[in-house]
């Protein structure tokens, strides 16, 4: 598991290269207050979620959650990320 003091490098050089991104693409990066459990990731109707499970962030696995007919995951997935969106604070 990470430690913290290792983690807010990892975590400002990160949200760094994604403003780098940002300047030619639109990319928006959001802090949350809740425990991390989760790494979210969405581009339109594909969301990309991972959990952390005691391992590194980059070590844990990553599952691609796309927009279906009868899609119950994408959308409560969907609904999590705006709501955790709506009390973050935008970074980039």
């Amino acid at each position: 598991m990470e430690s913290r003091p290792s983690r807010w490098p990892g975590i400002r050089l990160s949200e760094e290269r994604q403003r780098e991104l940002a300047g030619v693409c639109e990319v928006e990066v959001y802090r949350y207050a809740m425990l991390p459990t989760w790494r979210l990731i969405r581009t339109d109707d594909t969301l990309f979620v991972g959990a952390f499970d005691g391992r590194e962030g980059h070590e844990s696995a990553t599952y691609k959650v796309v927009a279906t007919p009868h899609s119950p995951l994408f959308r409560g997935h969907r609904r999590m990320f705006e709501a955790l969106i709506a009390g973050a604070q935008r970074t980039v």
